[in-house]
């Protein structure tokens, strides 16, 4: 690349809107699962001896907890076990994933009108998630376009804008938010899509976690969890990034997801 593409790759980037799509993460903030292994960190130097002049924490966190994505491997077993809903993506961890597709066009999904399609729950926001089925992505499609090859569709339900706060108040944030199906990544896989993200907990439903994401980590599609203001983004014309920590062998990986949306007057 010439410096002339180099600093008109630059002046296009500089020229867009960034949008932070990450929770923050936190001690006293919603982790995964909110009712086992919460976030911690813990001091290991302040400035003083016997390691010197320095600042440092030490973390420990569930390698879903905060704005994260799922390798295959999260549910999906390895061929060789034997096991249900085992594929060949059943090995890919974090550290395999293909960096070409962390980036590409959002497509953002509206799916906060299937909210008021379920009761309200007693102990959970909802009675069960509403359902981003099939029919409901053909129906979004003959009104926005179909989904393409690289497209990263994001399915938005406001409910980490909504919900997501620091405990106690956090534990508000739950699963009951609206969530795909497996005939849901039928589709999207049938349109080339490797990459989906919700600004929910996770592409599981309250009353099925396990059947979306056989459905999507088997066939290879990742799945970023935990995003949020996507109510920033237009339907299209964004630019979805997201790059995960490059832990060895794990199954989620924590990073930071942003969107460049382009500047009609730039």
């Amino acid at each position: 690349m010439s410096d002339a593409h180099a600093n008109l790759l630059l002046s296009l980037i500089k020229g867009a809107t960034l949008v932070d799509l990450s929770v923050l993460t936190g001690e006293n903030q919603p982790s995964s699962p909110p009712e086992g292994q919460r976030f911690g960190q813990f001091m290991m130097n302040h400035y003083t001896w016997p390691r010197g002049k320095f600042l440092e924490y030490v973390q420990v966190h569930d390698d879903h907890t905060g704005t994260h994505i799922d390798a295959p491997c999260h549910m999906i077993p390895t061929l060789e076990s034997g096991l249900d809903h085992a594929t060949e993506f059943g090995s890919v961890t974090i550290d395999q994933l293909d960096l070409n597709d962390m980036i590409g066009a959002a497509v953002v999904v509206d799916c906060r009108p299937l909210i008021d399609t379920v009761p309200k729950g007693t102990t959970t926001n909802l009675e069960r998630s509403p359902l981003i089925d099939r029919a409901y992505l053909e129906t979004w499609e003959a009104e926005n376009g179909q989904f393409a090859p690289g497209d990263i569709v994001l399915f938005r339900t406001d409910w980490s804008d909504r919900y997501f706060r620091p405990y106690p108040e956090g534990f508000r944030y739950d699963r009951s938010h609206p969530a795909p199906t497996a005939d849901a990544f039928d589709l999207l896989h049938e349109r080339g899509v490797k990459h989906v993200g919700i600004d929910g907990r996770g592409i599981g439903q309250m009353q099925d976690d396990y059947s979306p994401h056989w459905a999507a980590l088997g066939r290879g599609i990742l799945a970023t969890e935990n995003l949020t203001n996507l109510g920033k983004l237009p339907t299209r014309g964004a630019v979805f990034i997201f790059l995960p920590h490059k832990f060895e062998g794990a199954t989620g990986g924590m990073g930071r997801a942003i969107a460049l949306v382009g500047n009609p007057s730039a």
